[in-house]
C-alpha cells in the first residue's frame, strides 16, 4: 500500500516544506520517521540532481531500530529506492534523514510503499526541543574527510555524527538544524576581504526554507511559523565565517556586533520560553569576545537573563581536521560532549 509523507502517516523532523503533496526536505537532518510491520517499504524521491555536479548531490540516510541500515547519493530527477527489507513482516522504525545540506540538491518525498498489512504509524514527539543554527560546523561538513587530502562533496557531509544531532539525541531532545555552509551575521565567508552579505542567517531564519523555494521557482515564500517548534533551548554558533570579513577591524566588529544583538532579539520574539545560548570557537574565536559583549548588553537591555555564551575549544590537529580545516569525526564528539554539559547545567537537564 502507498501513503502520503503527512503527520497522520509519519513524525516529520526540521524545517520542511509541503507542496502539491510533495514533502521537501532542504535543511541538514530534515526527514521522516514512523513504524509499521512490514516485509519491504520503499519510498518514491525526487531530487533537483541535474541542477548539481557529482560532487554536490543529495545524500539520504535509512536508520532502522535507531541503527544505520543505508546511504545512498539521489542520482535520479525521481526514482523509487528500498528503505528497507526482509524475507518476512517484521515491526520496524524506520528513519529517513536528509544528511546533504541546504546549500546544494534537494529532497522531496512523494510517496512510502509497505508491503505488509500494516499502516505506518508517526512516532511520539519527545518532551525536550532545541533549536541549532549555524554554518558549515553543524551542518557536518568535511566531517568525514581529511584536511589537505579531500576535496569538498556531499558524501563527506554527516550531520548526524555532527556535534548538534549527537547533543540532541544524548539529551532525547527533537531538534532543528538552521545551518548553512559558509553563513554569518553580516557577512559569509570571504577570500577578499569584501563583505559577502548574499543570503545571510538572519534572513534565511525567517522562511521555512527560502532557497528550496527558489530552487522551484516559487515567487513567494513562505515565513516559518514558530509555533510550529516552540524550542526550551536555541543554541546559535555562528560568527566563524564573519570573522572572514572583520578580520581586527573595530569598525567592522561593532557592525557585527549589531547585527548580531538585532539577530538575539529576532530569535527572542519567535522563541519567548527558549534558554538561547551563543557560542563559537571551534575553528577560532576572533568574534567571541564581541558575542560576550552582546549578550551581556541583551542582558541588561532586554532585563532577559535566559541567555548564555559558551567557547567552544579550539580544534587541535592531533584530533584529525576534516576537509577545509573543518572539525573531524573526533572534535565534533568534543564539542557534543561540552555542549552537553552546557546544557544540562542551564536547563538541570539529566
Amino acid at each position: 500500500m502507498k501513503y502520503q509523507p503527512t503527520e497522520n502517516n509519519v513524525s516529520i523532523y526540521g524545517r520542511t516544506l509541503t507542496k502539491a503533496g510533495m514533502l521537501y526536505l532542504g535543511y541538514s537532518c530534515t526527514g521522516i520517521a514512523f513504524t509499521c510491520a512490514a516485509r519491504s517499504v520503499k519510498a518514491r524521491l525526487w531530487s533537483n540532481s541535474n541542477a548539481w555536479g557529482s560532487d554536490l548531490k543529495a545524500v539520504v540516510a535509512v536508520f532502522v531500530n535507531d541503527e544505520l541500515y543505508k546511504r545512498f547519493v539521489l542520482e535520479e530527477i525521481e526514482a523509487d529506492y528500498v528503505l528497507y527489507e526482509s524475507e518476512e513482516v517484521k515491526s520496524v522504525k524506520i528513519s529517513l534523514i536528509k544528511l546533504s545540506e541546504a546549500a546544494f540538491a534537494k529532497v522531496g518525498i512523494k510517496e512510502i510503499d509497505i508491503e505488509g498489512n500494516d499502516v505506518p504509524r508517526p512516532i511520539g514527539p519527545k518532551a525536550r526541543k532545541i533549536e541549532f543554527i549555524g554554518d558549515s560546523i553543524t551542518c557536518g561538513y568535511g566531517i568525514e574527510g581529511e584536511w589537505n587530502k579531500s576535496i569538498f562533496n556531499t558524501r563527506e557531509e554527516n550531520p548526524w555524527e555532527a556535534y548538534a544531532a549527537t547533543t540532541a539525541r544524548v539529551l532525547e531532545a527533537d531538534y532543528h538544524l538552521v545551518s548553512w555552509s559558509g553563513n554569518g551575521i553580516i557577512s559569509g565567508w570571504t577570500e577578499t576581504g569584501e563583505i559577502n552579505d548574499e543570503c545571510l542567517m538572519p534572513e534565511l531564519y525567517e522562511y521555512t526554507d527560502l532557497s528550496l523555494e527558489k530552487s522551484l521557482g516559487h515567487e513567494s515564500y513562505e515565513k516559518w511559523d514558530s509555533k510550529r517548534f516552540e524550542a526550551d533551548c536555541v543554541v546559535v554558533n555562528l560568527g566563524t565565517n564573519d570573522a572572514s570579513y572583520t578580520k581586527h577591524e573595530p569598525d567592522r566588529i561593532a557592525a557585527f556586533g549589531r547585527g548580531y544583538y538585532q539577530f538575539l532579539k529576532r530569535i527572542r520574539e519567535k522563541q519567548p520560553k527558549a534558554y538561547i545560548v551563543c557560542t563559537l570557537g571551534v575553528m577560532g574565536a576572533d568574534l567571541y569576545p564581541e558575542i560576550e559583549a552582546q549578550v551581556a548588553r541583551f542582558k541588561k537591555e532586554e532585563k532577559d537573563e535566559r541567555i548564555a555564551t559558551m567557547a567552544f575549544r579550539l580544534q587541535e590537529e592531533s584530533d584529525g581536521i576534516g576537509t577545509d580545516w573543518h572539525p573531524s569525526m573526533l572534535t565534533q564528539k568534543k564539542m557534543a560532549e561540552q555542549l552537553i554539559n552546557k546544557l544540562q547545567g542551564l536547563l538541570s537537564w539529566t
